[in-house]
C-alpha cells in the first residue's frame, strides 16, 4: 500500500490517503466536471451555488454536507448569472477507501455508512443538529490546519480527529437513509443524466438520445449545455472513461475494458483516456494494482 499526502500524487482508492482544504474564493470558481478514485466530504459554507453530481443538480445551503463517493460525475455550478461575482467558501475532505477502512472495530466501520449511501446514490446531507455539523467542520479545519506544520504524533492526531468528524457525518448518514422526496432543479435534464448513466456502454449519440426523449437535438444540446456546463458528447465520455477507471480498479484489464464502457476500438479508447487522466490506461492499472511493480511508498512524516 501506498501512503500518500498529496493529491499530486495521483492516489488511487487502493493508497492510504486524506486531504483536507479550506478555499475561500471572491468570485465563482470554474470547475468542470470531474471523477475522483477517493470519497470527496464537502462542507458547504456560502455562495450562491449548485452541484451536480451524476444525476441530479442540488441546491445547496449552510448545515449541507456533500459525500462524493470514487468515480461519481460531479461539478460545481453557479446558482445564478449573478453569482459569478459573488464570494464562495467551502471545507472539503478527500479521502480514500483504504484510509477509511483502517478504521474498522468489530461491527463497526467508517466506510459502510459511505458504501451505503453509496448504493442508494444518495450524496446530499443536511445536518439538522448544529453543534453535530460544528464538530464535523471543526474536525476538519484541525486536519486542515495540521497539514501546515510538523510536528510529533500529527498523524494519529488527524486520525483521531477523522474517526470523531466522520462518525458524527455516518450517524446523520444512517438517520436519514429514508426515501425522501427529491427537488430537481431541471426534471429533464436529471432525466438525460440518468438515462446516459444507465446505457453509457451502448450506442449514444445526440440524434439517438433526442430522439428517445422527444426533442430537437439544437433544443437539447443547447439545454444540456445551459445546465451542466458540458456538451452532451463530453459528458457521455466522462462517463465511460470514469467506469474505465472503476473497472480496471476492479481488476478488469485495460485492454478488454473498452468494450464494457462503450468504447468501439481500443485506440480510440487510449487516446481518450490519455487526455482525460495524463496517464495511459496500463499505467492507471499499474497504479491501481502496485503488486505487480516494485513497491512504492511516501512516508507519513
Amino acid at each position: 500500500m501506498r501512503y500518500l499526502l498529496h493529491e499530486f500524487d495521483r492516489p488511487v482508492s487502493t493508497d492510504y490517503y486524506y486531504e483536507c482544504r479550506r478555499t475561500t474564493n471572491d468570485h465563482f470558481p470554474k470547475i468542470y466536471a470531474h471523477t475522483h478514485d477517493f470519497y470527496e466530504i464537502y462542507i458547504y459554507l456560502s455562495g450562491p451555488v449548485k452541484l451536480f453530481i451524476e444525476d441530479r443538480i442540488y441546491n445547496v445551503k449552510r448545515g449541507d454536507i456533500i459525500v462524493v463517493p470514487p468515480f461519481t460525475i460531479h461539478q460545481l455550478l453557479p446558482a445564478s448569472p449573478d453569482a459569478i461575482n459573488q464570494e464562495y467558501d467551502r471545507i472539503y475532505m478527500y479521502i480514500t477507501t483504504a484510509c477509511l477502512s483502517s478504521f474498522q472495530f468489530n461491527e463497526h466501520s467508517l466506510l459502510q455508512p459511505f458504501e451505503l449511501a453509496k448504493q442508494r446514490k444518495r450524496y446530499h446531507f443536511q445536518i439538522s443538529d448544529s453543534h453535530d455539523f460544528e464538530q464535523i467542520f471543526q474536525c476538519m479545519m484541525a486536519v486542515y490546519q495540521n497539514s501546515k506544520t510538523e510536528f510529533y504524533g500529527k498523524e494519529m492526531l488527524n486520525r483521531a480527529q477523522i474517526l470523531q468528524g466522520v462518525t458524527l457525518l455516518n450517524k446523520h448518514i444512517l438517520s436519514d437513509m429514508e426515501p425522501r422526496k427529491t427537488t430537481h432543479v431541471n426534471p429533464l435534464i436529471d432525466k438525460v443524466l440518468s438515462y446516459i448513466n444507465e446505457n453509457y456502454a451502448q450506442p449514444l449519440t445526440l440524434e439517438s438520445i433526442a430522439s428517445h426523449f422527444y426533442m430537437n437535438k439544437y433544443t437539447l444540446s443547447k439545454l444540456f449545455k445551459l445546465q451542466t456546463d458540458r456538451t452532451l458528447h463530453n459528458y457521455i465520455l466522462l462517463k465511460r472513461i470514469t467506469m474505465a477507471k472503476q473497472k480496471i480498479t476492479e481488476g478488469c484489464a485495460p485492454s478488454a475494458v473498452y468494450l464494457e464502457v462503450g468504447f468501439k476500438d481500443y485506440s480510440t479508447f487510449y487516446r481518450a483516456f490519455l487526455k482525460m487522466e495524463k496517464i495511459s490506461p496500463k499505467e492507471f492499472a499499474r497504479f491501481t494494482h502496485p503488486q505487480n511493480d516494485e513497491p512504492t511508498s511516501i512516508s507519513l512524516e
